[in-house]
């Protein structure tokens, strides 16, 4: 709306339209030589009126004199009303007493109409005067305006005697004035009036002609105050309070933009004019402690005007800060920042459009204010005396003004808020803002430390939307991950809050978070422990097992019921899984997390997770790190007791624990002596015994639901196991030879009923064995009447993997189990569990010499044969076959 009628004017001829420098900043427009000429010669006119002024050949009174004056404005406006600035001293010799003379004029018509009048009317006296007419030549005021607005574009010279003449402090008056101006009479009657007064049509409105005033009278005001003469000029007449009351004061709706040109004066005014009289004048009379006491008290100011009014104040502070600390420790004293904040917090119940955008803006500009201040600050040196640091840290220097933090209750604001704030919207704003100044410079956290802005936070974070926890954590992760720095208040402040458990949710998020923190570098280990994080994790691992104390337990029954991909589905399985994986992070070669574990109860919790099918593998992994990284007795016996005491049934809770022991043995040579030490093999033997019956032609009742498999991989980790344990350790070899395998081993492996009952063996004829290796098929068939049976089919079934093997009809599945078996023992005695190919077996050449590894094969199947006579098979044939290997 303002463009439009400031087209209308310039194209009415005023003051600035196009060409002039309303218009055109340097004014170098195409002017005709007709035009040149035309003001050459009203330039020479001008020069004689004001030398007539100057120099009257009669005395002539003061009317005369403004007579005289007011007729010169038309022609100097339209003499330098398209010339550049530097023409005003270079072209007319007396600018200087001309500019006198003229602000004079203004400053006496101002108190002429002012004097001894109401505010409104004088205010409406002023306005009237100044406001354009039907003729702008014929207009006084408004020509005595626009000439004034001319020379204040001019050089220092003519602002110091405008200042001199009082201008300024005019015309801050006369804008504090305009504020009581009564509403706009109906323009329809107004433009109608004027008509029959003058006879002539009016090209402007009432509004438009209002308009048109404020747009010119504060570009004056705005240009003088560009200047620092004006400013102390107004600071000694004791009128630039009125500014600030002006800015922070209630108004008419219709006087709105008077309010606004008082910000934009005072904005210009703390860019230009900030010297220190005037700051000393602000701060001795209290002017920012009246804008927040203006603002505090203001019961008719909606909440858009009050935002209105902290940008103008923040801005003045902004500038302010560049020269002085004064005038932002004034607005500190005064409980600026503390009604800020109540400010923010009453906004927030604003839900629509324009109230939201006007709190986010607010907000940023509080986060802005923070880095505004005079005097630098450092960051704090605790930083450096923490107990951990991660490698290559170092503390930052600040970058500088505008990125590093000069004001920390300009902060504190923030996270005040923050911490009071209930919707998700403000909480938002606000963590976004806070996230800007951690990352605008990296020492801004560490100047903010003292205010442990994160480690509050944590407090109230369970309370607050899921988006906001989420940005909360991503705050930590900064930390850690950007600035290479060890938060160990931080840390502390999320023990407690899982600790309380408040939010089943907001525990989750900050475990993963925690958890992340835990995988970026290993001394984090060490801080866990030391924060107290390890013991809440024991917290939180037996609230987890207290779940399942009132839950009826899951038969197992099948193949493959180890979980291994088993997706939580509750909150609380979420969490368990999560602890249970920070636990095994922690326990990692850690030795003193390990004990301090095992001291909080942490190591008898999990051992019974391990019975528990759907967290099983995370509670062995548990056991697994702390096996290995302790050594301790106990828990390698604790973890083979519970396989001593599962029940027959339980077959895939001993697989599971023993491929565990079996993940140790492999690690240590202290934890294989270890497992020797507490009767790891008896243990192991003991799951054996439990098969009992089970590899038969017809197995018992309590293993009719247990598939065959099931008990083959039993079977496979029992060996696996009993092999590992020997590795390079001949103390362990010796105690199951001696222990075990002379004593217990043969028969042990009678009661899985794949063996006969006679413990005698039957001598082969030479003929079977013959017949065995050549077999003639058609007899074969003819007297069993069953499909071939030769040694290649003994021999497939040997080298065949266990669990691939399907038994062939034309043998019973006994006889298939005890080949399988005696795989087994062939691995267990070449060590083959773990090897890439699993040896092939040839059958060997009862004439040709045995090598030593034949020596060492044939021994132990003498032993398991003939110790323990269980070789009493069905087919005679196949005996002789197997004692010839040895």
């Amino acid at each position: 709306i303002k463009m439009n009628i400031m087209r209308k004017w310039w194209g009415s001829g005023g003051p600035g339209g196009p060409g002039s420098r309303f218009g055109s900043e340097s004014g170098d427009g195409p002017i005709s030589q007709a035009a040149q000429q035309h003001l050459a010669l009203g330039l020479m006119h001008l020069k004689k009126l004001f030398s007539e002024y100057q120099y009257p050949p009669h005395p002539l009174s003061e009317t005369d004199k403004e007579d005289k004056l007011y007729n010169m404005l038309p022609l100097f406006c339209k003499v330098f009303g398209s010339s550049p600035t530097s023409d005003l001293q270079e072209k007319f010799g007396d600018i200087l007493m001309f500019t006198q003379h003229v602000s004079k004029l203004m400053v006496t018509e101002v108190r002429r109409r002012a004097s001894n009048q109401s505010t409104e009317a004088a205010s409406c006296a002023i306005v009237g005067f100044l406001e354009i007419e039907s003729c702008e030549e014929s207009s006084s005021g408004w020509m005595l305006l626009s000439t004034l607005n001319l020379l204040s574009a001019g050089p220092a010279q003519l602002i110091e005697v405008m200042t001199a003449a009082s201008l300024p402090s005019t015309m801050v008056k006369c804008l504090y004035l305009f504020f009581d101006l009564p509403e706009y009479e109906n323009e329809e009657e107004t433009k109608a009036a004027d008509q029959a007064d003058n006879n002539t049509s009016t090209e402007f409105s009432a509004s438009e002609r209002r308009i048109l005033l404020q747009k010119v009278f504060v570009q004056v005001l705005v240009r003088l105050c560009s200047h620092v003469a004006p400013a102390e000029e107004l600071a000694r007449k004791d009128d630039l309070n009125l500014l600030f009351s002006a800015i922070t004061s209630w108004c008419p709706q219709h006087n709105a933009l008077w309010r606004k040109s008082a910000a934009e004066v005072l904005m210009t005014l703390s860019r230009h004019g900030l010297s220190q009289p005037v700051v000393s004048y602000i701060h001795n009379k209290g002017c920012v402690a009246v804008c927040v006491e203006n603002m505090e008290r203001g019961q008719d100011l909606s909440p858009l005007e009050i935002v209105e009014m902290f940008v103008t104040v923040f801005c003045f502070l902004k500038d302010s800060s560049e020269v002085s600390q004064t005038l932002l420790d004034d607005f500190r004293s005064s409980q600026g920042y503390a009604f800020l904040a109540e400010f923010l917090l009453r906004m927030e119940a604003d839900t629509n459009d324009e109230s939201r955008e006007a709190l986010r803006n607010l907000v940023l500009l509080v986060s802005s204010l923070s880095y505004c201040g005079y005097i630098e600050l450092k960051p704090s040196s605790a930083s450096q005396g923490s107990l951990y640091h991660l490698p290559n840290f170092s503390l930052p220097v600040p970058s500088g003004r505008g990125a590093s933090v000069r004001n920390v209750q300009a902060f504190n604001v923030l996270q005040t808020v923050f911490l009071r704030g209930t919707t998700a919207n403000l909480c938002s704003v606000v963590l976004d803002a806070i996230s800007a100044v951690y990352h605008s410079d990296s020492a801004n956290y560490f100047i903010l430390e003292t205010q442990h802005t994160l480690s509050s936070f944590a407090e109230k974070i369970h309370t607050k939307p899921k988006e906001i926890q989420e940005k909360k954590f991503q705050l930590l992760e900064f930390v850690v991950f950007q600035l290479n720095f060890v938060p160990c208040k931080e840390l502390i402040s999320l023990s407690i809050l899982l600790k309380a458990q408040h939010s089943l949710d907001c525990c989750i998020m900050c475990i993963h978070t925690l958890l992340s923190i835990l995988r970026h570098n290993k001394v984090f280990k060490d801080v866990y422990r030391e924060v107290g994080l390890l013991e809440v994790f024991v917290t939180c691992l037996t609230r987890y097992q207290d779940l399942f104390n009132n839950k009826e337990p899951k038969v197992e029954q099948g193949e493959n019921q180890t979980k291994d991909n088993y997706e939580p589905k509750t909150s609380e399985e979420i969490l368990g899984f999560a602890v249970m994986e920070g636990l095994t992070h922690l326990l990692s070669s850690n030795s003193q997390n390990a004990a301090v574990f095992r001291e909080s109860g942490g190591a008898k919790c999990v051992v019974s997770l391990v019975s528990i099918l759907e967290c099983r593998q995370q509670a062995l992994g548990i056991m697994q790190q702390l096996i290995l990284s302790s050594g301790s007795d106990d828990d390698m016996g604790s973890l083979l007791g519970l396989l001593h005491s599962a029940s027959p049934t339980q077959i895939q809770l001993k697989i599971d624990i023993l491929r565990s022991i079996l993940v140790c043995l492999k690690e240590s040579h202290r934890t294989r002596t270890v497992f020797r030490k507490v009767g790891g093999f008896v243990y192991v033997m003991s799951a054996l015994v439990s098969l009992e019956g089970s590899l038969g032609e017809t197995v018992t009742e309590v293993w009719e639901n247990v598939p065959p498999r099931t008990i083959l991989t039993l079977l496979i980790a029992v060996f696996n196991t009993l092999t590992t344990a020997m590795r390079y350790e001949p103390a362990n070899s010796k105690f199951f030879h001696q222990e075990i395998c002379y004593t217990s081993f043969c028969d042990t492996l009678r009661l899985l009923s794949c063996y006969s009952s006679e413990v005698d063996i039957q001598e082969a004829d030479v003929n079977d064995v013959s017949a065995l290796e050549h077999p003639d098929t058609e007899e074969v068939a003819e007297d069993n009447g069953d499909p071939e049976v030769t040694m290649d089919t003994f021999h497939n079934i040997f080298t065949t993997p266990i669990l691939d093997v399907v038994p062939p009809p034309e043998l019973p599945l006994s006889l298939v189990r005890v080949v399988q078996i005696l795989q087994l023992l062939y691995h267990m005695a070449l060590d083959a569990f773990d090897k890439a190919q699993v040896p092939t077996f040839q059958p060997p050449d009862i004439s040709s010499t045995i090598t030593r590894s034949e020596v060492r094969i044939h021994h132990m199947a003498i032993d398991v044969f003939d110790k323990a006579q269980v070789c009493s098979f069905q087919q005679p044939n196949l005996l002789l076959q197997l004692r010839g290997h040895r």
